[in-house]
């Protein structure tokens, strides 16, 4: 009789300032995995200090945890070269949160869509420019190389090689276990928006202040040219020079956040929170809500409504 079993060895790199809730409790997940499967999973935690004596080893994937000490964790050359080496050898490359640094800094990731947590989409881009970021995304899988957005998100990328390596149905049951959606997540649903003040573009800044009071009245892009004292050419490049938006979407952005809040805070009709917000036309703003938070308004209240959970 022949052992069917099928194991997958799987590295969590434990490097300094690594979130330790993460390391051990993707261990939890797979551990749990192989209660319910045949198809098993070895995992193991590595610090950089064992890297020389296992370099030998392939692992069928190896995950770069998230960290709560800094946005840039260490990438030793030592740690890079193994990286790329093992991704030669047929390693899958998975990052959580600010671990994509470390992958973005082998360069696997140029010309490849990746996700990191939102809070540093401009910084990393900025310092990556070949990497084709999409922080909208809570997991990009583009198959040898995983990466997923935020802190949390180990326990989505924990879902997703468990799926991999020991089915899906295993994969439900360990969601089940640990209370996981298991359905799709965005990051979107997440994203806040945090108005850019510190540019140095006074004319900018001096429009900024007046929308942020006068975004609820209608208000179209001519009124902020003329807030400005700029002609209409050079407010709109300064505009989005200095704020990363047109003006016109960051006025979108101002409505959706009040929008947010009082879908969490209140139980105001979605009606009543666009016309309170500046839309005549609440069926517009619904579409531009639901492009902006992947989520429609009330599914948006469902899920994050301070009212339906104390209710």
């Amino acid at each position: 009789m022949t052992n069917s079993t099928e194991l997958s060895s799987l590295c969590i790199l434990s490097y300094p300032g690594a979130q330790l809730s993460a390391v051990y409790g993707l261990m939890d997940m797979f551990n749990a995995a192989n209660q319910s499967s045949a198809r098993k999973i070895n995992a193991i935690i590595l610090n950089k200090e064992q890297l020389s004596t296992d370099e030998q080893a392939n692992f069928a994937a190896i995950i770069l945890p998230p960290s709560l000490d800094s946005d840039h964790p260490d990438a030793s050359p030592q740690l890079l070269e193994w990286l790329k080496a093992q991704h030669a050898s047929g390693a899958i490359l998975c990052s959580i949160c600010v671990g994509a640094v470390v992958l973005a800094e082998t360069g696997i990731l140029n010309n490849r869509p990746a996700t990191t947590h939102w809070a540093i989409t401009e910084e990393f881009a900025k310092r990556y420019p070949q990497v084709l970021l999409n922080t909208d995304k809570l997991i990009v899988d583009e198959g040898d190389v995983i990466t997923a957005g935020g802190v949390m998100a180990w326990t989505d990328l924990g879902l997703r090689l468990i799926d991999r390596f020991a089915g899906h149905a295993t994969m439900l049951e360990v969601s089940r276990r640990f209370l996981i959606d298991p359905s799709g997540r965005e990051q979107k649903h997440y994203r806040t928006f945090y108005p850019k003040l510190t540019h140095g573009d006074e004319a900018v800044l001096k429009t900024q202040h007046w929308l942020q009071s006068e975004f609820k009245y209608k208000l179209a892009v001519p009124d902020m040219v003329e807030k400005s004292g700029l002609t209409g050419r050079t407010f709109l490049r300064r505009f989005e020079a200095a704020t990363g938006h047109t003006p016109n979407t960051y006025l979108q952005l101002l409505r959706v956040t009040s929008a947010r809040q009082q879908l969490e805070q209140t139980k105001r009709s979605f009606n009543e929170i666009a016309w309170d917000v500046g839309y005549e036309d609440p069926t517009a703003f619904r579409k531009v809500f639901q492009k902006t938070m992947g989520l429609s308004p009330g599914d948006y209240r469902r899920r994050f409504g301070q009212l339906n959970k104390t209710s």
